[in-house]
């Protein structure tokens, strides 16, 4: 079973940050939204849709850019899937449920898992803001606010800059 919720797809973006972002790929992202998706109206994920919808013509930065907002998305899936089969059985995801439960058994958690729920909390405080704001129809499951936030990092917050680009 894989986590997909909302909250835990934050962590993602701690752990991706231990990982170096595609060089320029952001900017690549950028130029392809501007010459495939000039037409569609930013907000509720359009942007994101058009570039996924593109995807043939997209350039190899922005495709790296999107490939590796989707493996960051599913790591803290990964470090947290065994704790949430053993304590969280049968809790449906989304809404924040699978976190509630996981962190109602905090000290029972593997310690992969019990860093994933604290770079959640440290996510969602300094990015949550601006994830609404930015993003708020991007879905969370394969890494699509993660690219979404990348690409508006001129719109960012000081605070969730610094989680990208420390």
């Amino acid at each position: 079973m894989l986590i997909h919720s909302r909250s835990m797809m934050a962590a993602a973006i701690l752990a991706g940050c231990l990982l170096a972002l595609p060089t320029s790929a952001e900017d690549a992202c950028l130029a392809d939204a501007k010459r495939l998706c000039s037409t569609v109206p930013p907000g509720g994920g359009r942007i994101y849709y058009c570039l996924r919808g593109s995807w043939n013509q997209l350039s190899d930065g922005c495709q790296q850019l999107l490939d590796w907002s989707r493996q960051r998305a599913n790591e803290v899936a990964l470090d947290c899937q065994a704790d949430a089969f053993s304590w969280c059985q049968g809790v449906p995801a989304g809404k924040g449920r699978l976190f509630a439960c996981l962190a109602g058994h905090r000290d029972q958690l593997s310690s992969e898992c019990r860093k994933a729920m604290a770079g959640v909390e440290w996510f969602n405080s300094a990015c949550g803001a601006d994830r609404e704001r930015l993003c708020s129809g991007v879905p969370v499951i394969d890494g699509g606010a993660i690219a979404c936030l990348v690409t508006a990092r001129e719109r960012l917050s000081p605070a969730c800059q610094a989680v990208f680009w420390p």
